[in-house]
């Protein structure tokens, strides 16, 4: 399991979250759940499995034993209300996202606004990440394919929900992130200075033309192949954003990939080419014009994770992605 905590600190929050499932209501309301609409029996017994947990979510596996056997959920407890997140995946799914389409979502079951909690259908099969990693390279491009065609149509037909994430919000991100890399010193601190002079240089228009509604973090592990059904889970971060935004997310999140486990940034360039232009032939017109300053703000994003969420700081692949970011924007 991924967290930004340190092991100790990891278990910590996990068990926070988790104690929800023990509340004597949580109980009560699966187990009505499970026999009035389910039509699953009466619940014996539950299970839950921590998957990954953030600061003000934690995302788990809840397994229940009922007359009819086991079933599995997931479950995803919050700090504040979230319902915003049900009725939008509600939405979603009501316009063509649902069970039985091609491109979907994980089917929103319930959320429990006392506890704080979403359950959501769990969809069976491999992510995108794990193809990416350990398939051929036929089945390289054919997930790439399959995830650039799910954008595609995300970006097409999605309702928009959520705040607009504009340009402008972007560049002070960056501009924050630099100067938090730059506290490491050279040859990271010109590096910054340099991505976020060329950076601000071909910065888009302020304004929503073109906006899109957005998934806010696209990426491998977000995509399951559940058969010939694609379904991206995750939807905690929607808004309304550039569509360039989402590509760069899942380009540079592939990128990662090969640079923590294939041992070069650039080991999966053709599964990114081929992401890139299956989208390009079956997205919005235009969709990519901003990709080089939403890919270098990523690349400065994830330097700034390698410094600052790791339990020690990892500056080579910070510098990595400051190139990478440099390359992007290049006069």
């Amino acid at each position: 399991m991924k967290t930004a905590y340190t092991e100790g600190d990891a278990r910590a929050v996990i068990s926070g979250f988790a104690a929800v499932f023990d509340q004597e209501e949580f109980r009560i309301r699966l187990d009505r759940l499970a026999r009035e609409r389910w039509l699953w029996g009466s619940v014996q017994e539950v299970r839950v499995q921590p998957l990954k947990a953030h600061q003000r979510r934690c995302t788990f596996e809840v397994a229940a034993k009922a007359l009819t056997g086991w079933h599995s959920l997931i479950g995803k407890v919050h700090t504040v209300d979230r319902s915003d997140i049900f009725q939008a995946m509600a939405a979603l799914a009501r316009g063509g996202f649902g069970p039985q389409a091609e491109f979907s979502i994980p089917q929103p079951l319930v959320y429990l606004s006392e506890l704080r909690v979403l359950l959501e259908e769990k969809v069976p099969g491999p992510s995108a990440k794990e193809i990416f990693l350990n398939g051929s390279s036929y089945e390289q491009a054919a997930v790439a394919e399959r995830s650039a065609r799910w954008l595609a149509c995300f970006h097409d037909a999605a309702p928009p929900f959520g705040k607009v994430a504009g340009s402008g919000a972007q560049i002070e991100l960056c501009r924050r992130w630099a100067g938090e890399i730059a506290s490491f010193g050279e040859p990271l601190a010109a590096k910054c200075e340099r991505l976020i002079r060329r950076f601000e240089a071909v910065a888009p228009a302020s304004g929503t033309n073109g906006f899109r509604p957005g998934h806010g973090s696209y990426m491998p592990e977000h995509v399951i192949l559940s058969g010939e059904r694609t379904t991206t889970i995750d939807l905690d971060e929607y808004d309304v954003a550039d569509p360039a935004r989402d590509l760069a997310w899942f380009i540079v999140s592939l990128q990662r990939l090969a640079l923590q486990h294939l041992g070069s940034l650039h080991s999966l360039d053709d599964a990114v080419q081929h992401f890139v232009e299956t989208y390009a032939a079956a997205g919005p017109a235009g969709a990519t014009a901003h990709l080089p300053f939403y890919r270098a703000a990523e690349c400065l994003h994830r330097a700034r994770r390698d410094l600052f969420k790791r339990v020690s700081p990892v500056r080579e692949w910070a510098e990595i992605m400051l190139d990478e970011g440099l390359g992007l924007v290049a006069p």
